[in-house]
């Protein structure tokens, strides 16, 4: 009877802890729809979750290219514009804003990106061709042409957060933490009652 409560603790607790990821790390991607003028520099892009796979938008006749800014957690990266209907340039820059990686063409008048990356920040550049010639975000011209584009991309874990430190009031437990606590206090208590429980003198 106590071996099966044992083992019922345990599959709860793996349970909670399955429960927990979940929340943390949604498993479906979520497609992000630009919000106003995304811009063209590091201050203005508009900043997407490290789970979008998708990003929509459109430049302008006054709005010749869009920034976007995204967290990294380090491995393989991949981007494209498929489903834009214009001849599409795509940049990659680095957190200060330097060029990594530029397409053109990949094929047809789409791009792509692709390329290993360390954990970071960065920053997708997208706008028409022929702008931006120069690999500066700085240099990106401000007039364009009307068009709608899709950025499809690599979906990476966000990057882990600093340990708490001791003392540190900021650092208050989830709910998921204090779910896993009451599981292992339960545990503890099942034990205990096990040690006490008298014995039945056998035949």
């Amino acid at each position: 009877m106590m071996r099966s409560a044992s083992v019922f603790v345990k599959c709860l607790a793996g349970l909670a802890a399955a429960v927990s990821l979940m929340v943390v790390y949604p498993v479906e991607a979520v497609p992000y729809f630009e919000v106003g003028d995304a811009g063209t520099t590091a201050d203005t892009a508009n900043y997407v979750f490290w789970d979008t796979d998708t990003i929509f938008g459109a430049i302008h006749v006054n709005d010749g290219a869009d920034v976007y800014g995204f967290e990294w957690a380090g491995g393989f990266f991949m981007a494209n514009t498929h489903g834009s209907n214009f001849d599409t340039m795509l940049s990659l820059f680095d957190e200060s804003g330097g060029l990594l990686l530029f397409n053109d063409d990949f094929g047809s008048k789409f791009s792509q990106l692709s390329s290993e990356l360390d954990p970071g920040n960065y920053f997708l550049g997208v706008t028409y061709y022929s702008n931006n010639w120069e690999g500066d975000m700085t240099s990106y011209w401000t007039h364009g042409s009307e068009g709608s584009y899709q950025i499809q991309k690599t979906v990476s874990m966000p990057i882990p957060q600093d340990l708490p430190q001791e003392g540190d009031p900021a650092n208050v437990p989830e709910p998921a933490s204090f779910a896993l606590v009451a599981i292992g206090l339960a545990g503890i208590l099942l034990q205990r009652r096990r040690k006490y429980l008298p014995k039945v003198p056998t035949a």
